[in-house]
């Protein structure tokens, strides 16, 4: 009986060993390439302007894991984390898609600076796109970033730190 403790004990410990290693998600790579599970998928950041526009910065990982950074006129200031599920990963994927998204300009600016930006970047497989969008920016891209608002901003961030 004691071998066959010890046998099943062995097995158990074998697989849980034998997962992904060096903390590699089981996807495709479409959620942040073929790095480790912690990379970046997607971020936006909107920077301030000298009214009372919202200022924040959101990370979304590959892994799910996330990050929102309040910096000005918003509810949530300072550092906060949260996890963002597959379904949600996968409607910020597919509406970049149907945008076209990494296939848009690098930067849509002027010589205004009094507007607020705002800042996309997206890691999917080999592709890593970063746009920063002030001035003359297509509707298609700023539908983006308020869809990308509606999905992210109501995730329930939890301060980290100080910021309790």
């Amino acid at each position: 009986m004691r071998t066959v403790l010890l046998s099943l004990l062995s097995l158990s410990l074998l697989a849980a060993c034998s997962g992904p290693k060096n903390g590699v998600a089981t996807d495709d790579g479409r959620f942040g390439g073929p790095g480790p599970a912690d990379s970046l998928f997607f971020s936006l950041e909107r920077t301030p302007c000298f009214g009372m526009c919202p200022s924040y910065r959101i990370h979304v990982y590959r892994s799910g894991y996330a990050t929102w950074e309040g910096v000005g006129h918003v509810e949530k200031m300072g550092l906060h984390r949260g996890r963002i599920g597959r379904d949600t990963l996968e409607a910020l994927l597919n509406e970049a898609e149907r945008i076209g998204y990494f296939g848009l300009e690098d930067k849509y600016d002027g010589p205004v600076t009094d507007l607020p930006s705002t800042l996309y970047r997206m890691v999917s497989g080999e592709r890593d796109k970063a746009i920063t969008a002030r001035y003359k920016v297509p509707r298609e891209l700023k539908d983006f970033g308020r869809y990308a608002d509606s999905l992210l901003v109501p995730v329930p961030w939890r301060p980290v730190g100080a910021a309790r």
